[in-house]
């Protein structure tokens, strides 16, 4: 008796493997793609598109102090009330994952942008699909990159050098090679007398493999412009960078000479950006 109704248990679970499986129906589920397939409800990433459906793509970015428009000019404060102004702001951006409703990935780009509060528009590279609805980003640059001289770039390419610099480039060897990932810089009223001193300055540089974050699920909303390219907006919060820092105490780092404070910034790094609501 106990052998049948293992049996029949056996059974019913078999044929709930086969009716799962056979309502999972993979192929290419964009219905921007030449291949699409009407009857398939999975993608498994075998869309291909017509070359002449290849549209630029711009990234536009609203620059904020938590609440407030960002501003070099204005005073702002930490967490623990001291008063702060940035004097120099921006990180890396790219390597981006465009995903369906679904969540489901349907294109890739390795593309970089290097962000900062006086720029609001970028090249974000170029897609063919416009079914998507949220990315996932890196902030930083992936390993593989992060190792490549930035000389084998055009000036134009946000990879290259630039001036003030992003990159560390200490020894021959590449892998002591580094993009600053995360660059922030300004001034902070240390002692409390509403006036920043001589010396009174913090600087965060974050570069190195062990410090790339991630940012997925930031819904975007495609909308096409006037050329018949595309645009997406995006928030970036600086404030976010310096979540519960003391900048009175906690007020430098290089990344590897004060670690714990690195790790911190890195981890306030994945939600630097956000949707655009």
């Amino acid at each position: 008796m106990n052998l049948r109704f293992i049996y029949i248990k056996l059974l019913h679970v078999v044929l709930l493997l086969i009716l799962f499986t056979n309502c999972k129906k993979p192929g290419c589920t964009d219905p921007a793609a030449t291949n699409y397939n009407s009857n398939a409800n999975v993608s498994d990433s075998s869309c291909f598109y017509d070359s002449n459906s290849l549209k630029n793509l711009t990234l536009n970015v609203y620059h904020y102090f938590d609440s407030s428009e960002f501003s070099f000019d204005s005073i702002y404060q930490d967490d623990f009330g001291n008063k702060i102004q940035l004097i120099r702001a921006s990180f890396y951006m790219g390597n981006t994952k465009f995903k369906n409703s679904n969540g489901e990935l349907i294109e890739n780009s390795e593309n970089y942008v290097l962000i900062s509060p006086d720029k609001s528009s970028y090249n974000f590279g170029s897609i063919y699909s416009k079914n998507f609805s949220s990315i996932d980003v890196l902030i930083g640059i992936d390993s593989i990159t992060n190792h490549l001289d930035p000389a084998t770039y055009q000036n134009s390419n946000p990879l290259s050098y630039q001036s003030p610099s992003m990159h560390w480039q200490m020894g021959i060897n590449s892998s002591d090679w580094s993009y600053l990932f995360v660059v922030i810089e300004g001034k902070v009223d240390i002692d409390g007398n509403n006036s920043f001193d001589s010396g009174e300055i913090f600087v965060f540089h974050l570069g190195g493999d062990n410090f790339i974050s991630n940012t997925d699920n930031i819904e975007c909303e495609l909308t096409q412009n006037q050329n018949t390219n595309y645009e997406i907006s995006i928030d970036a919060n600086w404030a976010s960078i310096i979540d519960n820092i003391n900048l009175s105490t906690d007020n430098f780092t290089h990344t590897m000479d004060n670690i714990p404070l690195a790790n911190i910034i890195s981890e306030n790094s994945k939600n630097i950006v956000s949707s655009h609501l």
